[in-house]
């Protein structure tokens, strides 16, 4: 693995707005570091072609890279295939989140959203909400032979976790603090855990759980390199800030699209400030007689 202190960091993700009826994609790398574009352009699919061209385009495939990116099954051999040995693939954590988050129905049982968090709890410390979960699984016990109660008994006890929570999520964002990433050891202890009675798991959490098993070292790779991200955060704020998901469908043209994205540049760079002068003040300058 190619460790260097002069290792440059992004982040690449992909978003898909649309041009009318047509489908865009968008390509964007932002610099790990100092959280500033590389590179967000507009192109009319993002076939592995597309995506090598726009990598090769905006990087230097002669330094050593460390690239945050999504599981897309294509992007290993694209970045292998560009990169080579110089390559440090780490794939984002909070997609692999959400991704455990899916392989559970809407509506859990506490017993399967003790399970989700537990897998939560891998990479990150959710070892709060697993102690409420495992008290409130205690008190099921003495509901569970009776249907009627048992029924409202869940409902009271989904409505106390969710309302935990946010209490905690709401301390979190007082404290200007995120989620606490667990250290490798850690990760690998509570990982081991789950291993061991992956049997008794549902098939879909199985795969889930061998997937990660697979991945292992490219999900874990941040643990070697100070400073390195985790998670495509940074880009996911940023497309959030740039093409909002509720509007990203409305443009007419990509002249539209890229607009708005330009725009929002601006902004982030500071660029657009307000007019030391009101137009009122302006005009006035300009017309000899008096308002």
């Amino acid at each position: 693995v190619p460790f260097s202190e002069n290792i440059h960091m992004v982040h690449y993700d992909e978003q898909h707005p649309k041009e009318g009826r047509c489908q865009k994609y968008r390509l964007t790398l932002l610099d790990a570091k100092t959280q500033t574009t590389i590179a967000d352009d507009l192109f009319d699919d993002k076939s592995p072609e597309t995506i090598k061209e726009f990598l090769r385009k905006n990087l230097d495939a002669s330094e050593p890279v460390f690239i945050v990116t999504d599981f897309d099954k294509r992007y290993p051999d694209i970045l292998k295939e560009i990169f080579g040995d110089k390559l440090v693939h780490q794939y984002c954590l909070m997609h692999l989140n959400k991704l455990i988050v899916s392989d559970f129905p809407k509506n859990t049982t506490i017993e399967q959203e003790l399970l989700k968090y537990r897998l939560l709890n891998i990479f990150y410390n959710r070892e709060n909400e697993i102690k409420f979960l495992e008290e409130l699984q205690s008190e099921e016990l003495n509901v569970i032979n009776n249907e009627e109660k048992h029924q409202e008994w869940s409902k009271k006890a989904k409505k106390e976790f969710n309302q935990f929570r946010r209490k905690l999520k709401l301390e979190r964002r007082r404290k200007k603090e995120n989620l606490p990433l667990n250290s490798l050891e850690k990760a690998k202890h509570n990982f081991d855990k789950l291993m061991e009675n992956i049997r008794t798991y549902d098939q879909t959490i199985q795969k889930r759980l061998w997937m990660i098993n697979k991945h292992w070292l490219n999900l874990t790779l941040f643990h070697y390199l100070p400073g390195a991200p985790a998670t495509n955060n940074p880009i996911e704020s940023y497309y959030s800030k740039s093409l909002k998901t509720d509007n990203k469908k409305q443009f007419r043209t990509d002249k539209g699209i890229g607009n708005q994205i330009k725009l929002t540049q601006m902004r982030r760079l500071n660029l657009l400030k307000k007019p030391q002068k009101s137009f009122l003040e302006l005009f006035r300058l300009f017309n000899p007689f008096k308002l």
